[in-house]
């Protein structure tokens, strides 16, 4: 594919210089040497001070954000643009301790001048549940999603999420992430909503809700915890270990586990939307 003047013709449009761990367009000259067209880390250079995602490829200069450096686990031909232009992506993970992982997606459109980006988002994932599966036009990756109040060990699974995107010749399209148990984001929802003093007949009986305020009454979160708020008062259910899902469908039962409390809800779906009747304290 000729990517610039007549006298370039790119023959790995994109590449992994593992030494280094970053990513370049390259393109072979008339003598049959390599010359390198476009690195990232001139342009993560630019972006560094503004600690955006693509400054976190400046970790062999300095030291990037958050966990360390990113290391490139693959990166892969994606569907051309309608123009004919090559498209790449490139799927990196930050160094971390623990069994949950902050990972990079980045898709980028080389232009005949250089790599621009399409997307650029960062994810979470669990090291026993990793997965990432693309047929061409749609990838979809297993993540570990990030919740308000509920929350889970580094080394647990939970809560499980899809996220998919579909790369079309026109565009890119990041259609969001999706919990695999949906019950978890209902259950944090109400939660939010009484912490922050929400209204709530929308989403739960008032019996439901007097009886998670008892709750709260009883077990109020510790200054430092992490979940505190200022001025209101939180749960104090510690880390969610699981979920058992007892029945589906127009009306519903789950239970959530969690360190400080069991809880098992009932609900009505109103418009796919739960609404919630009932909720048991179980023991722990």
């Amino acid at each position: 594919m000729r990517v610039g003047p007549s006298t370039y013709v790119v023959e790995a449009s994109y590449g992994v210089d593992f030494r280094t761990g970053t990513f370049m367009v390259v393109a072979r000259n008339p003598d049959g040497r390599f010359e390198n067209l476009w690195n990232i880390k001139d342009l993560a250079d630019k972006h560094y001070a503004q600690r955006d995602e693509i400054g976190r490829w400046v970790h062999l200069v300095r030291r990037a954000y958050y966990n360390g450096p990113l290391v490139v686990e693959k990166v892969l031909r994606v569907f051309p643009t309608a123009s004919g232009h090559t498209r790449f992506l490139v799927d990196a993970y930050q160094a971390a301790d623990g069994g949950t992982t902050l990972a990079q997606l980045s898709i980028w459109e080389w232009d005949a001048a250089a790599a621009r980006p399409l997307l650029v988002d960062i994810y979470y994932y669990s090291l026993d549940l990793r997965g990432f599966r693309f047929d061409g036009r749609t990838l979809r990756i297993s993540t570990k999603e990030d919740t308000e109040i509920l929350y889970s060990c580094g080394s647990c699974g939970i809560p499980e999420g899809i996220w998919t995107v579909r790369i079309g010749s026109r565009s890119v399209q990041d259609l969001g992430h999706r919990l695999l148990q949906p019950e978890i984001g209902w259950a944090n929802e109400l939660f939010s909503k009484m912490t922050k003093a929400e209204q709530t007949g929308n989403i739960a009986d008032a019996n439901v809700v007097n009886a998670l305020k008892a709750l709260m009454e009883e077990r109020p979160a510790e200054a430092g915890s992490g979940i505190e708020r200022s001025g209101t008062k939180v749960f104090q259910l510690g880390m969610l270990e699981a979920v058992r899902i007892l029945r589906r469908g127009q009306r519903g039962s789950f239970v959530l586990v969690a360190d400080e409390a069991t809880l098992q809800f009932s609900y009505r779906l109103n418009k796919g939307r739960p609404y919630f009747t009932r909720v048991k304290v179980l023991p722990s």
